[in-house]
């Protein structure tokens, strides 16, 4: 998970690009699958507290949308605690995230 803060933060631009957060997908997308394994996704408390945060925004674009959520998530995961805490929050935005950039992808190829 610090893979994806490290990637970004190695930017030397004041802002993130949507290139930087699309550059993270395949780190998304191998936390995706551990924590799948785990079962973390198919509890039902999870898996209606992802529902709930994969609301639509009001976003002009489909990139607009991905960041306000990347920036959703960034604001939630400042207030862990806890490494486990943090862990969690993580996983619960990963496929959010995960959504916004296939549609992205979809859009562009």
């Amino acid at each position: 998970m610090v893979d994806v803060f490290e990637s970004i933060s190695a930017s030397d631009k004041g802002t993130i690009e949507i290139s930087e957060l699309l550059d993270t997908r395949s780190i998304f997308e191998l936390v995706f699958e551990i924590v799948k394994e785990s079962g973390f996704y198919s509890q039902d408390e999870n898996f209606n507290l992802i529902k709930a945060l994969n609301i639509d925004t009001d976003e002009d674009s489909l990139e607009d949308a991905l960041c306000a959520s990347w920036v959703t998530m960034g604001t939630n995961l400042n207030t862990a605690k806890t490494q486990e805490e943090f862990n969690a929050k993580f996983a619960l935005f990963v496929p959010i995230i995960l959504k916004k950039m296939e549609a992205i992808k979809r859009i562009a190829g």
